[in-house]
């Protein structure tokens, strides 16, 4: 090998597939109503907030947090009927998406993944060489099962990730679906349940019977401690002996590891908010499919996928005219002209709806 000695040749030096995948980025706008990232729009529960100020003051920063987050795998276990020994901690779910996959795949390996769905499935496995199969969902943005377990019959792929409810669009699938594909599959199956407490129900149960699952979920949406940065996995014991080999030390840092602590143990409040926002959600649901020139699909989440007659670059500026950050998606093929909207406070929603109608009407 030849020595390098300029600062734009060392890019040479960077595996193929990893300079052929796009970083995530995300321009951030100064406005008053933020409603592009799906965080919790009520924000962090007085009470979790409170009792982690108290927790805060007494942990030894000067110490590493414990190899193997004990206590936090034991809470996650005893949380939802599981074995601590099945439970993968680790620095948000992207990162934990990531560990997996660098665990499983490899170049030759096949991946299939809904599309569109979060960008961090196809981005991990194409990272780690692995070739990636998308089955797209149906017109309504909604998964079309038979298609998935033709594409599995097909591809006979390694590992076969899921999002339910789907973000960006909302909807989820059924246990039944679920069971399906996972049954038809050859290997591994991720579900992701970013968004489940929103959703109402959960395949937890399907792990007992379905030994290839594996099921992620986040403290960063209904429990609203997205800034702690801590996602979990319910595995089977076998499978997280090995995957935990090429995660780091310390994935989880001690003020997050007790922030994640303290939202288990309040859940409860954390659950009656999340069905705060779903009211809200629903009640925003049906105001805006009221207004001409808006499309707004439904949703299972806590966002809203929709598109006007604007388009979505005109939508989007509207809307930051008027204070307020969305997420414009329209660069996905599948996705043209749609944008993304969290639900927020009734005051953020009734901004929402009243700047849709005022632009539809009038921009």
């Amino acid at each position: 090998m030849e020595r390098v000695d300029t600062p734009g040749a060392l890019t040479a030096l960077v595996r193929d597939n990893v300079r052929a995948l796009r970083a995530y980025q995300l321009q951030s706008h100064d406005a008053p109503i933020k409603l592009d990232q799906n965080e919790n729009g009520l924000g962090t529960p007085g009470v979790i907030r409170d009792v982690l100020d108290e927790r805060l003051r007494s942990l030894p920063l000067q110490r590493y947090p414990a190899p193997g987050q004990p206590r936090l795998r034991r809470a996650i276990a005893e949380a939802f009927q599981w074995t601590p020994e099945g439970v993968l901690v680790g620095n948000g779910s992207d990162q934990l998406l990531h560990t997996v996959a660098r665990a499983l795949l490899e170049p030759g390996r096949v991946v299939l993944s809904p599309t569109p769905s979060f960008f961090v499935y196809s981005q991990a496995s194409l990272a780690q060489g692995a070739t990636v199969v998308e089955v797209p969902l149906d017109a309504d943005y909604r998964y079309d099962v038979e298609a998935f377990v033709r594409a599995v019959d097909e591809h006979a792929p390694h590992v076969v990730f899921l999002c339910s409810p789907n973000n960006p669009t909302g909807m989820g699938l059924s246990l039944d679906a679920i069971r399906r594909i996972a049954t038809a599959a050859p290997g591994i199956v991720v579900l992701d349940e970013a968004y489940w407490e929103f959703a109402g129900r959960t395949a937890r149960p399907l792990l007992d019977e379905l030994p290839n699952l594996l099921l992620f979920r986040t403290f960063s949406k209904a429990l609203g401690l997205a800034g702690i940065r801590v996602g979990y996995v319910l595995l089977q014991p076998e499978l997280r002996a090995e995957v935990v080999k090429v995660q780091p030390p310390y994935p989880v840092n001690l003020m997050s590891t007790e922030a994640a602590l303290v939202g288990l143990e309040h859940s409860d409040v954390a659950a009656a908010q999340a069905r705060r926002l779903v009211t809200y959600r629903d009640a925003l649901y049906q105001r805006l499919t009221g207004l001409a020139g808006v499309t707004v699909f439904p949703s299972e989440t806590n966002f809203h996928l929709l598109r006007t007659r604007l388009g979505a670059k005109k939508t989007f500026e509207a809307f930051l005219r008027r204070g307020i950050v969305v997420r414009d998606v329209s660069a996905h093929p599948l996705l043209s002209e749609c944008l993304r909207v969290s639900v927020g406070t009734e005051e953020e929603n009734d901004a929402v709806y009243e700047a849709l109608r005022g632009m539809t009407n009038d921009d």
